[in-house]
C-alpha cells in the first residue's frame, strides 16, 4: 500500500527529522478530552485496538518510490498496530497536566508507532489524551480521528477515509513559478532580521500552560473580536492580542530587530472534509510581518493583519506555498531541512500561533460526556514558544507552549495572566 506524500507532508517530515536530530523527540502534539465519566479501561483499549486496525497507514513510515516521490509505506506483513494506553490516577485536579505533558515529550517506541493514549483520573475529573505524530495527523485531523472513533463506537461500521494522493511529479513549470513567487515573498519578509528569541539547543521537555475560558468569557471575547475586527474575524483579533502580549516579553528581554514574523497555519477544510481526509496534513500558511512600532495601536495592528491576509489571499500565497512545496519532495530530508533554514535565514518565526475551530462535534466519548477538548502542541526550536487557541462547544481554550531557556517563571506568569484577562474584557 502506498500513499504519496504531498509537499506539505514532506515539510512536516523535515520538521520531524530536525526535531529528532535536536532532542530525539519528533514533531508531536497531544489532543486531550475532558470527560465527565471514566470509560471502562478494558473496553477502551479493546475498542481502540479494533478501531485503529481499520487504518493500516498508522503502521507505516516514509519511504521513496522509484519515481523519486516520497510515499508512506505500509509493509505487507500483517502486524498488530502499536497501541499503548496508560492509566494514571491522581488525587488532585491540578496535577492532571503533568502526565499528559510527559507523554507528548516522550519519543514513540519505534518508527511504526504514531499514537499513544493516556487516561488520567483525578478526584473529580477524567482526561483522555492522544499523543500523535504530526507526520500522520494534523490538529484538525486528530480531532476528526477521535470523532470517527465515536461514530465507530456507536454503530461499529468502518469509517470511509480517502487515502488517494497522486505523485504530482508533473506540471513542473507551474510549480517552478510558484517556487519563485514564494522565494520572492520570503526574501521580502526577511529584509530586516526579525525579532527571535535566542535558544539553547539542549534536550529539555516542552512545558505547557492551559487556560480554559468558560462559555460566558468565550462569548464575551468572541463578541469583542467581531466588533473590533469584523464578523468571523476571531483569528486576526486573537493573533493581534497575542502579538501585543508577546511584544512586552520581547521588550523586557531586549531582543533586537524591528519586525515580528508569525507563520499561521491555515486549514480551510469543513468538518465533513476533515472526516473524509483525516490522515496526513491538509494545511497551508499565512505569514505575517508586523513592525514593532505598530503594535501598541490595536486598531492599526488589526488593520495591518487583515490587509496582509487579504493581500496573501488575492495573490494566492497559501496556494503557492502548497504548489512550491511539491518541488522539495525530490530532496532528502536533510537537504529539505537545509533549504528551509536557508530560506528562513535560520530563524524564521518570532513565535508560533494557531486557531482551531471545533472539529469534534460529538457530545460524548464512548458513554462519557465530553466537557472540553484542548491541545498540547510540542514546539520545535526555533521558535520554541507558541500560543494556540482552540474552540469546543462554545468554549475557548488557550495553550502556551514554551521551553525554560526562552521564558522564565515570571514571564510565563505574565503571559498567562494577560491571556486570561482576554476573557474578562468589557
Amino acid at each position: 500500500m502506498k500513499r504519496y506524500l504531498t509537499g506539505i507532508d514532506w515539510i512536516v517530515n523535515a520538521i520531524d527529522y530536525t526535531a529528532k536530530a535536536q532532542s530525539g523527540i519528533g514533531n508531536h502534539s497531544e489532543v486531550i478530552l475532558e470527560l465527565k465519566n471514566t470509560p471502562d479501561h478494558k473496553s477502551l483499549e479493546e475498542l481502540l485496538n479494533n478501531f485503529i486496525q481499520k487504518f493500516p497507514l498508522l503502521n507505516g513510515f516514509p519511504s521513496r518510490a522509484l519515481n523519486l516521490c516520497p510515499y508512506w509505506k505500509v509493509l505487507s506483513a500483517k502486524k498488530a498496530l502499536p497501541l499503548r494506553v496508560y492509566t494514571v490516577k491522581l488525587n488532585a485536579d491540578s496535577q492532571y497536566l503533568s502526565p499528559m505533558a510527559a507523554r507528548v515529550n516522550a519519543a514513540f517506541q519505534d518508527k511504526r508507532e504514531h499514537l499513544v493514549f493516556t487516561l488520567v483520573e483525578t478526584s473529580g475529573r477524567t482526561f483522555l489524551g492522544m499523543a500523535f505524530d504530526h507526520r500522520i495527523l494534523d490538529a484538525k485531523g486528530a480531532e476528526a480521528f477521535l470523532h470517527l472513533f465515536q461514530q465507530y463506537y456507536q454503530n461499529k461500521k468502518p469509517p470511509r477515509i480517502s487515502y488517494a494522493c497522486p505523485p504530482h511529479l508533473n506540471n513542473w513549470i507551474e510549480k517552478f513559478f510558484a517556487g519563485r513567487q514564494i522565494n520572492r515573498f520570503l526574501l521580502n519578509l526577511t529584509k530586516e532580521h526579525p525579532r527571535t528569541l535566542p535558544f539553547d539547543p539542549l534536550n529539555e521537555p516542552c512545558k505547557f500552560k492551559v487556560i480554559h475560558l468558560n462559555p460566558e468569557q468565550s462569548e464575551r471575547l468572541t463578541g469583542i473580536a467581531y466588533s473590533r475586527a469584523g464578523y468571523l474575524m476571531f483569528m486576526p483579533y486573537a493573533l493581534a492580542r497575542s502579538i501585543q502580549i508577546m511584544h512586552r516579553i520581547f521588550q523586557e528581554k531586549n531582543i533586537g530587530g524591528s519586525t515580528y514574523l508569525i507563520p499561521v497555519p491555515l486549514d480551510m477544510r469543513t468538518q465533513e472534509e476533515a472526516l473524509k481526509e483525516t490522515l496526513f496534513n491538509h494545511f497551508s500558511f499565512f505569514i505575517f510581518k508586523i513592525s514593532a512600532d505598530k503594535i501598541n495601536d490595536l486598531a492599526g495592528l488589526l488593520a495591518e493583519i487583515k490587509n496582509q491576509m487579504y493581500e496573501q489571499v488575492k495573490n494566492k500565497v497559501p496556494e503557492a506555498i502548497v504548489n512550491a512545496s511539491f518541488l522539495l519532495r525530490i530532496a532528502s530530508l536533510p537537504l529539505v531541512n537545509f533549504f528551509l533554514k536557508l530560506m528562513s535565514k535560520k530563524h524564521f518565526a518570532s513565535f508560533s500561533f494557531s486557531y482551531l475551530s471545533n472539529t469534534y462535534q460529538q457530545k460524548r466519548f464512548m458513554r462519557g460526556e465530553v466537557q472540553n477538548i484542548f491541545h498540547l502542541p510540542r514546539m520545535p526550536k526555533p521558535p520554541g514558544v507558541g500560543i494556540f487557541f482552540n474552540q469546543f462547544d462554545n468554549k475557548l481554550n488557550i495553550t502556551l507552549s514554551y521551553f525554560n531557556d526562552l521564558l522564565n517563571d515570571k514571564q510565563v506568569t505574565q503571559i498567562t495572566k494577560n491571556l486570561e484577562a482576554l476573557g474578562n474584557e468589557g
